[in-house]
């Protein structure tokens, strides 16, 4: 009876061990005091990674300039720089190397930049275009929140 305990419990340990392994290997260590997820990525993935932030950055300082100026024609453009469009210049292997959630942010991010452009198009108001943005900040914080490039 001992005998059959040990080997079951030896088989569920090492099941745990074989479906965990693949996501812990994945993730490389947490910088001591950082307890945000670790994105790995080669030094050009993450430049890369790094201009597509400074291009959001620049997106939505022009969207708040064209927001102030009282000029949302201006903004269609402007938003599409970051919209989904940016996603075709990201090899698909780099995505492979992020983690899921990330990845969904992401989409969402440049998802949220698409239909902001589509709602300025149409005329939607400014309050409407300030949620909007208001919305894809809330993204980015988030995502900065959680995620930290891997050394």
């Amino acid at each position: 009876m001992k005998f059959r305990h040990f080997w079951s419990g030896t088989i569920l340990a090492l099941a745990v061990v074989i479906i965990a392994a693949p996501a812990v290997a994945q993730r490389p260590p947490q910088t001591q005091g950082d307890p945000r997820e670790a994105v790995a990525l080669n030094p050009v993935e993450a430049e890369k990674m790094l201009a597509g932030m400074r291009t959001y950055l620049e997106t939505i300082q022009g969207i708040v300039a064209a927001l102030a100026e009282n000029d949302t024609s201006r903004i269609p453009p402007i938003a599409r720089k970051s919209g989904a469009k940016m996603l075709e210049e990201v090899a698909p292997t780099t995505g492979l190397k992020t983690p899921m959630g990330f990845s969904m942010m992401s989409f969402d991010t440049h998802d949220k930049f698409d239909k902001l452009a589509d709602k300025a198009a149409k005329g939607a108001s400014r309050s409407e275009l300030l949620t909007d943005l208001r919305d894809i900040m809330g993204n980015c914080i988030s995502c900065h929140a959680t995620y930290r490039l891997a050394p």
